[in-house]
């Protein structure tokens, strides 16, 4: 019993819409009403600029972050797991925004932080490098999530945890559907596009 409320915390924790937040005190804006309607700190940066987007980065990053603390001091590898897997649906469908939320991205980089805090730098990169050579943001996180998996697998990660990875980069890869195809039909935003 215990186990199932500690995931429930973790995906309420998941649910706390930081965008939303800091978009509507810092801001003034309700950041669903802008740009993509996305409540994600990308949507943020083009909407609201860097210092709105970054407090909104890292409040989700700690989400992640949280919950995989909670998980590891509270019970072993598969709780750990749950509360992440959690966490991040948490992010991606929000008990307080009506189940709108953004898209994982953030969130699964404090999982990663903590559970593979050796990959973050080298996937952190990656993500950046694409991002600096393609001006896509969505682009760098669908790569990223994609190798999620392998960066488990090539750290000597358990079974559990690369299930886990498998389960949080479909989730992330599954809620950019809309900018997969808009990637191919080339109408994708860039980062340096302001809305």
């Amino acid at each position: 019993m215990k186990e199932v409320i500690l995931v429930i915390i973790c995906y309420l924790i998941g649910s706390i819409p930081f965008s939303f937040i800091f978009s509507r005190f810092l801001g003034g804006v309700d950041i669903r009403t802008k740009g993509s309607h996305n409540v994600g700190a990308t949507n943020v940066l083009r909407s609201l600029g860097w210092q709105v987007a970054l407090a909104a980065l890292l409040g989700d990053v700690s989400k992640g972050l949280i919950s995989a603390w909670l998980g590891y001091s509270q019970g072993g590898e598969i709780l750990t797991a749950l509360c992440c897997i959690a966490a991040v649906a948490g992010h991606c469908w929000p008990a307080f925004l009506r189940f709108r939320g953004g898209k994982g991205v953030a969130t699964g980089a404090g999982v990663v932080l903590f559970l593979m805090p050796k990959a973050i730098i080298p996937l952190v990169l990656i993500f950046i490098l694409i991002i600096i050579f393609t001006r896509y943001v969505s682009l760098g996180s669908i790569s990223v999530a994609g190798l999620l998996p392998v960066t488990a697998l090539i750290t000597g990660k358990s079974w559990i945890i690369v299930t886990m990875s498998v389960i949080i980069a479909v989730i992330v890869i599954a809620r950019h559907h809309g900018n997969i195809t808009k990637l191919r039909n080339g109408t994708e935003a860039k980062i340096t596009d302001r809305t």
